[in-house]
């Protein structure tokens, strides 16, 4: 009885073996494009602080916004998009890049071996702190737990 079972088994991997060789052979003929997988975590890091960040200014040519009341600016630099002060490299080898603000949100535009992306990376408005205050007025003093 274990002997066909065991014959059986055997039978039924030795009909699979064509169709696993099969799929083999075509997922290894796909071609893995590093490169946007690396975007795509790079941008959403770079989301990340943006969605902290206020006072967003979008150009042509840069970004800039308040962070951890500092001051910093996404700009192309030498092929790469790079977060200053400081060096933040978050997209490399790239042939242009550019921002572009419409309907609301803010786009990064950028070109690599002559093909073009375009990305969201955050919205127009941004954070303000305003929006958090209980004032109605922005020279009064907020009284939450003032006495």
């Amino acid at each position: 009885m274990n002997l066909i079972r065991n014959l059986a088994g055997l039978l039924i991997i030795l009909s699979l073996l064509p169709i696993a060789m099969t799929a083999f052979r075509y997922t290894a003929d796909i071609p893995f494009l590093y490169d946007e997988i690396s975007d795509e975590v790079a941008l959403a890091q770079l989301r990340e602080i943006l969605l902290i960040a206020y006072d967003m200014r979008a150009g042509y040519s840069a970004l800039s916004f308040r962070y951890q009341n500092r001051e910093f600016s996404l700009s192309l630099v030498n092929g790469k998009l790079i977060l200053q002060p400081g060096t933040q490299i978050y997209l490399a080898d790239l042939d242009e890049l550019h921002f572009e603000e419409r309907n609301g949100v803010i786009y990064v535009c950028y070109e690599r071996d002559g093909k073009e992306n375009e990305r969201v990376i955050a919205s127009a408005r941004g954070f303000y702190l305003d929006d958090f205050s209980d004032c109605d007025v922005h020279d009064d003093i907020a009284d939450r737990d003032e006495e």
